[in-house]
């Protein structure tokens, strides 16, 4: 165990004075990633990818200006009982699921849909020649706010960003990004079923501490 320590703690010192997040939490992931044909190394691998990943992104800041890709649904939970984070994790895979195919809908595909964040402080988040929103936003020491436009009721995200293994993850109060999807749908003039929205939301309740936004790569 305090080998281990010690290795975590030798990582953030490098990661600190090279100021090489994306080199280093992607060495890790090729470290820790387990053979993919061997399903428990595999599993073993991104439980420890996530946890010396998580502890090193404490040290990184994400310098966000620049146009970033969509990847898919981030979240996370906010929680000391680890035994909770790990019963819950069905639970969050299956949301993340149904959630990415909710914001399909207006566009927001992975790979596909960016998000720019302007030096300016405004933000644009598009998909092929559609902007599905816009606004501004402030950043400050991993702290970000997102101000929406008059479509979106003026809607205000407050959250975190985060370095990953892939670029970085912006995370907000789970009934709060729920809400902008909803409005998305809205905007967009999407359809979707009150019964997904009604299961996406009891999930959401059912996860004490969950956050969720965006996961991104540049």
């Amino acid at each position: 165990m305090k080998k281990i320590f010690t290795t975590i703690m030798a990582l953030m010192l490098v990661a600190s004075a090279a100021n090489a997040q994306s080199g280093i939490l992607g060495s890790l992931g090729k470290i820790f990633g387990g053979n993919s044909e061997n399903k428990e190394n595999s599993t073993a691998g991104n439980l420890l990818e996530s946890v010396l990943g998580t502890v090193i992104s404490q040290a990184v800041t994400v310098s966000l200006p620049g146009t970033w890709t969509y990847s898919g649904i981030a979240s996370a939970i906010e929680t000391e009982n680890t035994l909770t984070t790990l019963a819950a994790s069905t639970y969050k895979e299956n949301l993340e699921n149904k959630l990415d195919g909710y914001l399909k809908k207006v566009g927001i595909v992975p790979g596909v849909a960016t998000i720019t964040f302007n030096n300016d402080n405004s933000f644009a988040i598009v998909s092929g020649a559609k902007t599905i929103a816009s606004g501004t936003y402030t950043y400050d020491n991993k702290a970000i706010v997102m101000k929406f436009g008059k479509l979106y009721n003026y809607l205000t995200m407050e959250g975190t960003v985060t370095a990953s293994t892939s670029g970085a993850q912006v995370l907000f109060d789970a009934n709060k990004f729920l809400e902008f999807a909803k409005k998305a749908v809205k905007v967009v003039g999407a359809k979707s079923s009150n019964s997904t929205v009604n299961t996406i939301a009891s999930l959401t309740e059912q996860l004490s501490g969950l956050k969720l936004g965006f996961d991104l790569k540049k």
